[in-house]
Order: structure tokens, then sequence, then C-alpha cells
């Protein structure tokens, strides 16, 4: 009976190592990158509003503008090399799309300076 049971307990930890490797792979689902505001804004008893929305959808980094705002300076920097990837100024009108699937995988800082507004999130990117 000893002998079974502990079968049993091998053959469940076995079957969990086979699902082990597939776990950090890039989903292809929608994620939406949080921004934190770095300007100061008073902490109010509602939802935060950023007028910069970052979602990101398999190797796609979608950046959407919420409002306009002029000479907008987008920064990707690698967080685990301190490598700049992206450093762009945009006139933000609606928004842009990044393929970050080129950079390699690790985790990732995406931060945004513009005359009214700054802020920044993170983000990781996992292997293929």
């Amino acid at each position: 009976m000893k002998r079974i049971s502990l079968l049993f307990i091998f053959l469940i930890l076995l079957s969990g190592l086979g699902t082990a490797g597939d776990f950090p792979k890039q989903s292809n689902k929608k994620r939406k990158v949080p921004i934190k505001s770095t300007t100061g804004v008073p902490v109010f008893r509602s939802p935060i509003y950023s007028p910069v929305q970052v979602f990101i959808y398999g190797n796609v980094l979608m950046v959407n503008f919420q409002e306009a705002l002029k000479n907008v300076l987008v920064k990707i920097e690698n967080i685990e090399t301190n490598e700049i990837i992206l450093l762009k100024s945009y006139d933000a009108q609606i928004g842009t799309v990044v393929d970050v699937s080129i950079y390699g995988s690790g985790q990732f800082q995406i931060s945004f300076s513009a005359d009214t507004y700054e802020g920044y999130g993170e983000f990781y990117i996992y292997g293929s």
C-alpha cells in the first residue's frame, strides 16, 4: 500500500513538470500595462486618469493617447541591461504600435514625458 501511494505521488509530481516549461511564454491575450504618473498629481478616491494607455498583445506594444499631447518623448528601456531600446518624440494625436519581439526577452520600462504629463510603466517580454 505504501508503494502504491508513493507511486501515485510520484506520478502527480511528474505530470506537473510536463507543463512547467510552457509557463514563461508570451501570452497572446491583450494585457494592460499600468501607467504610474510622476507629475505629483494628488491622490483622489476615484480611478486614476492617465492620458496614455499601454497594452501588450503578444509581441506588439500598443500606445494609445487619450488626449492630444504636444511633443511627447517616449522611451523604452531594458531594465536589466539599462539599454535604451526606443527614444522617440511624438506629436501625439492617436497612438503608435511597437514590435517588441526584436528586443529579446526581459523586463522593460516605458516612460512618457510631455509639458503637462510624465508617467511610466513596466512590462515583460518572454522569449518564444
